[in-house]
């Protein structure tokens, strides 16, 4: 047992859940079999620092009421030491680059809808990394054959990522570049956000998602810059 407690703890999946902490310092360690993990206990020599409690300024142009909270900044430091993570970013790239969406925003929802888990399912069918429901591939043409269901395909990381792409590259010009109502319509659909008046839909599980992935997104930037 380390003399220091866990966090999260990184294999193929990302760890990050850290509800109503309030920001500390945080050190990444490798231990003994090679697994990543994060603590908020000093771990003597070998932990890195990776998130300071120091760390709380307002970002340029943000009050400090809206800063991300400490799961987005343990969130955006998981992403980058992550094996899952490293695994997929230049997929992320070229669908950014491909599809005219900004990578740090794709890095977000990917880390938000499945942790850079691949085979991640949901309880309403959405599948792999951007979590695609099978109806929206096929819109994208991604259809099933005697090979393989839509479902099964959308657990190819390079085709979800694509697909997903290119589903919230036309959500972003349905709603005039407003990401926040982009990603609400992505999460719950874009009729119901038209049903709303182009507005967040009351959903509690719309409104929360869009949180996360906004403040994620608002921290990758801010180390991007």
């Amino acid at each position: 047992m380390p003399p220091w407690r866990p966090l999260a703890t990184l294999g193929l999946t990302l760890g990050c859940t850290l509800p109503g902490l309030a920001l500390a310092d945080v050190w990444k360690v490798v231990d003994e079999n090679g697994v990543i993990q994060f603590t908020n206990e000093p771990p003597g020599k070998k932990g890195q620092l990776v998130i300071s409690s120091n760390a709380t300024e307002p970002l340029q142009g943000t009050s400090r009421a809206s800063l991300p909270d400490a799961t987005a900044h343990t969130t955006v430091a998981v992403i980058h030491a992550s094996p899952a993570y490293q695994a997929v970013h230049g997929s992320l790239s070229a669908a950014a680059q491909s599809y005219g969406v900004d990578v740090d925003l794709l890095k977000a929802v990917v880390a938000t809808e499945s942790a850079f888990n691949p085979k991640a399912v949901s309880s309403k069918g959405a599948v792999g990394l951007m979590q695609v429901m099978p109806t929206t591939a096929q819109r994208y043409g991604v259809q099933s054959d005697r090979g393989a269901t839509v479902s099964a395909k959308l657990a190819d990381p390079d085709l979800n990522i694509q697909t997903g792409t290119r589903y919230l590259a036309d959500l972003l010009k349905l709603f005039g570049g407003q990401t926040e109502l982009a990603l609400a319509a992505y999460n719950a659909g874009e009729g119901a956000v038209a049903r709303a008046g182009n507005r967040i839909p009351n959903y509690k599980e719309t409104q929360s998602y869009v949180r996360k992935v906004m403040s994620i997104y608002q921290l990758l930037q801010a180390h991007a810059g």
